[in-house]
């Protein structure tokens, strides 16, 4: 997939010094050329299918529709490959659970996307919680309020908003709280058109009884300082943390807008892409060459988060609190 973040995945692959990037796929051939030849890539697809019948490179990089993932990375392992794909993988717990048996008998890698768990400021969060800095965990709050275009974008048309994009927001809870959720009640607003949920509010239960709330809507205007407004809180009984973006690092003025630039998940440095998606798809690469499985985005946490999001939906349809075994 060679859309806008496509091309970021190429430009960050390109640079790796630990990978060479041998091929990019795209169903239109313009773009594919076009990608190849500014990035250097000796060969171009127009077929997925065809591309991963090569037999001569270990890895994929899975960034299409999102509706396409599973089905492309099931081809994948098939043919031997090892499976990077963003997320949401499907909306479908068998198809999951389908993948996960396909990479265990097929012996492949296979790494989920979770960006977040490569920004640094929420690597840092993790890391003293799992220290015990912050005590026990008392609550957890994740916001997220996306610029309304995404509303109108077709690759999000396909899917419960609370799962694409939400899903990243679920799977920060999940991964911050390391615990079982027993218990999500949740409820949702279709305020842009009457058959599709633009707004979520979700409250989930954990077995050590950690409360965690999620909001999400899509109404950041067009004029706007950022895509998103987002917000962490992680309460501890010896400490909190915060997260917000945008935040003050840095502000740009000018006649038309202001604007603050993306510090974190993919900001270029000299001509560079670093931050949180280098660091992502850099580890994902260390994982194929020394040949040991991802534990950051793995399949089984691919399923759990899907899970929670089907309760979150489930919830929000039936207003009624949802239990879970």
């Amino acid at each position: 997939g060679l859309g806008k973040f496509g091309e970021q995945h190429t430009k960050v692959l390109s640079q790796l010094p630990h990978v060479e990037l041998v091929a990019v796929c795209s169903r239109s051939e313009d773009r594919c050329r076009e990608i190849a030849k500014r990035y250097g890539v000796p060969r171009s697809y127009t077929s997925p299918e065809e591309m991963l019948k090569e037999s001569d490179f270990d890895a994929v990089d899975i960034v299409t529709e999102v509706h396409r993932h599973a089905e492309i990375a099931q081809i994948a392992m098939e043919n031997g490959k090892h499976v990077f794909s963003e997320i949401l993988l499907s909306q479908s717990l068998q198809e999951t659970d389908q993948l996960i048996q396909s990479a265990e008998t097929y012996n492949r890698h296979f790494m989920v996307g979770f960006l977040e768990r490569f920004d640094i400021r929420r690597a840092q969060i993790k890391k003293r919680i799992e220290a015990g800095d912050m005590g026990d965990l008392v609550s957890l709050y994740g916001r997220r309020n996306i610029w309304r275009g995404i509303l109108e974008a077709p690759r999000f048309k396909s899917f419960p908003l609370i799962l694409q994009p939400g899903i990243h927001t679920i799977d920060q809870l999940l991964w911050l709280a390391n615990d079982q959720v027993e218990e999500v009640y949740a409820r949702s607003r279709s305020v842009v058109e009457s058959d599709r949920a633009d707004t979520w509010w979700a409250t989930l239960t954990f077995k050590s009884g950690l409360i965690g709330v999620i909001e999400q809507s899509f109404f950041v205007p067009d004029r706007r300082l950022s895509w998103c407004d987002v917000h962490l809180e992680v309460v501890g009984t010896e400490g909190t943390a915060k997260i917000s973006e945008p935040a003050d690092a840095a502000w740009y003025w000018s006649a038309e807008a202001t604007q603050s630039p993306d510090l974190f998940l993919a900001p270029e440095l000299h001509g560079k892409v670093t931050g949180a998606l280098a660091a992502e798809l850099s580890y994902f690469a260390n994982c194929v060459i020394e040949n040991r499985s991802p534990e950051l985005g793995t399949l089984e946490d691919a399923r759990k988060s899907l899970k929670i999001g089907q309760a979150i939906i489930e919830s929000a349809e039936r207003n009624e609190i949802i239990r879970l075994s």
